[in-house]
């Protein structure tokens, strides 16, 4: 229970920005919604599920952050 504790903490925390990503099917950048999760003293940034590339329409789910553009949720 207490492990479902803390995800439901995290997720409540998380943060939705947006930022400039790498594709990695097409080799390009291109912009997509990424979640701001911080643990404690370690801050992760994944794209946020279900995203796809404006360009080849692949996955972003791999796609590497590369640089934060602004925020979305205030």
């Amino acid at each position: 229970m207490r492990k479902l504790e803390r995800n439901m903490a995290t997720l409540l925390e998380s943060k939705v920005l947006r930022a400039r990503v790498y594709c990695p099917i097409c080799t390009r950048t291109v912009e997509a919604d990424v979640v701001s999760l911080d643990r404690g003293w370690n801050r992760k940034m994944r794209v946020a599920e279900g995203q796809k590339c404006p360009r080849c329409s692949a996955a972003l789910d791999a796609a590497y952050v590369l640089d934060v553009v602004g925020n979305l949720n205030g």
